[in-house]
């Protein structure tokens, strides 16, 4: 009895966390698990990931085979999940394509519960989750279930925030040099460097054809953190220390908002927020040298990029420099962060219901929790070692001739890229790993982007893992789609003094008949049950 006894705890033991103490999954078992990903319309995608020489490499440690099913398009998201014709991995934005999001999705069988694989099958994830009380929050759903991985950031590291900051406040470094003023810092030196743009003729044309902010697209948000709202619903904090959800446009903050953007707009400050033009327009602006401010992408400051703003701008006006503002700091000198910057991608991965009829379940598992380990994140971030990258010195480094443009089915692609790419699609990874690879590829000015546009406090904004449940996201759709409308047009009608703000109470009056105050119990209670899980 005590001989059968050790056997058995010997047998248990073995099967503990699988994933740490081998690697295969079965023995002298094919093990094949499909998997759904959004490609591209080039027909090179259809042979991007089957082919990719890490995704190969995976399946061979793994002893797991992948059948890539890529889609073009999100045509068939949808029917696909209504007759339940889903593969039994699936990657997407689930959490904007799926009706009821990830929780609904979950509520709907679709994906299936991953706690119940974490201790044998999933040792990595079970880890983090256990290792970072936060990102184990972002992760789970309000009822306690991990249903999804991701590419999973730690938001205090400063390289991984960066990672996740690609917009932000982008204004001419040369046209501040020539007015004799630094970079702004908040709301009082922004109106003193745009009035100076406005009537010191920095593009040295001898015209006063200067426009100093241009503020289409989404561009008048960017100005929203210094009034300490969001791009709603909001968290403010009392004195006491309690956190409450606001609606962002029923504030007196955003009073204060409106009242400095009247100023810029009277003096001619802010140009294209309300005439419908478009980015390209925008674009126009800037490379004809006439625009001192704007909302800038990261692709755009990129000096390496031949597409970018700085250099198409530097054929009007070599000397040209466009340097990345930090968000403007509150009259209290608290400095927010618009940015989005969250612990988890917007790219989800969920094992389906499908996969425990087909009995492959367990070995989804293994397989996405084996992406996640640091092995697994390596293969999928710089490639193979001695193939596509080398270690010097303890530090990761490309081979030479990686970045060759190679033929691929018809395509042009980066060498590096039959290797591995973790930029296209965020399959579960460890976003440590993913920030070192892509900030060390990228230019000086690229990394100074993203790491001024990722400083300040992001505790304002409430969360993408922040979740409305199905009903919770019907009426709050309801109430948004109308009120919304209205909030848009009375903005632009105030900052272009058609409308006087001494009509603000009236304002408000309006946005609570259209629902504003049920849109924030709604996101209350929504946030009160993501701090509680």
């Amino acid at each position: 009895m005590i001989f059968a006894l050790l056997v058995c705890l010997l047998a248990a033991g073995c099967k503990g966390e699988k994933g740490q103490s081998d690697k295969k999954f079965s023995d002298g078992k094919d093990v094949t698990v499909t998997w759904w990903l959004m490609g591209g319309t080039d027909e090179y995608y259809q042979y991007y990931w089957k082919e990719m020489k890490a995704l190969q490499k995976i399946q061979e440690i793994t002893g797991i085979s992948i059948d890539f099913q890529v889609a073009i398009n999100y045509d068939a998201y949808l029917p696909m999940m209504t007759a339940k014709t889903y593969p039994e991995i699936l990657t997407a934005k689930n959490n904007e394509r799926y009706a009821g999001r990830l929780a609904g999705m979950f509520g709907d069988g679709v994906s299936v519960s991953l706690n119940t694989y974490m201790d044998e099958y999933m040792p990595n994830f079970k880890k983090i989750v256990e290792d970072n009380p936060d990102i184990g929050r972002d992760l789970r759903l309000d009822d306690g279930t991990y249903s999804y991985l991701t590419r999973i950031y730690d938001t205090g590291d400063e390289k991984q925030r960066a990672l996740t900051s690609v917009y932000g406040l982008a204004i001419r470094k040369d046209w501040l040099d020539s007015v004799g003023m630094d970079i702004p810092e908040n709301m009082d030196e922004w109106y003193g460097v745009l009035k100076a743009f406005k009537t010191q003729d920095p593009n040295g044309n001898g015209e006063a054809d200067e426009e100093p902010y241009i503020a289409c697209s989404s561009g008048w948000k960017y100005f929203l953190p210094a009034y300490g709202i969001d791009d709603d619903p909001s968290i403010m904090t009392d004195e006491q220390g309690n956190e409450k959800v606001v609606f962002g446009y029923t504030t007196e903050n955003y009073k204060s908002y409106l009242t400095e953007m009247n100023k810029w707009y009277t003096e001619g400050l802010l140009y294209y927020m309300f005439d419908g033009v478009s980015l390209e327009n925008q674009r126009d602006r800037i490379n004809g040298n006439f625009a001192g401010a704007w909302k800038g992408a990261i692709e755009n400051i990129e000096e390496d990029n031949p597409d970018s703003n700085i250099k198409v701008l530097r054929e009007k006006s070599p000397g040209a420099e466009i340097a990345a503002a930090p968000w403007p700091k509150t009259p209290e000198g608290k400095l927010w962060c618009f940015s989005d910057i969250s612990s988890v991608h917007r790219d989800t991965t969920v094992i389906t219901s499908n996969a425990v009829k087909d009995g492959v379940d367990e070995a989804c598992a293994y397989l996405l929790d084996y992406m996640l380990s640091e092995e697994g994140t390596t293969l999928l971030t710089w490639g193979i070692e001695g193939e596509s990258y080398e270690v010097v010195g303890g530090e990761k480094k490309l081979l030479d001739g990686m970045d060759e443009m190679v033929d691929f089915h018809g395509k042009k692609i980066s060498k590096i890229n039959l290797y591995a790419d973790p930029t296209t699609i965020a399959f579960p990874s460890r976003g440590d790993i993913v920030a070192d690879y892509i900030l060390s590829q990228k230019s000086p000015e690229y990394v100074d982007a993203c790491m001024t546009w990722a400083e300040g406090d992001t505790s304002y904004k409430v969360q993408q893992t922040c979740q409305l449940t199905v009903k919770m996201q019907e009426e709050a759709d309801t109430i948004e789609d109308e009120m919304k409308d209205y909030m848009t047009k009375m903005r632009n009608r105030f900052i272009t003094g058609k409308i006087p703000l001494t009509n603000y109470d009236s304002y408000l009056e309006q946005a609570r008949l259209l629902g504003s105050e049920t849109f924030t119990q709604i996101w209350q209670q929504a946030y009160d049950a993501y701090k509680a899980r």
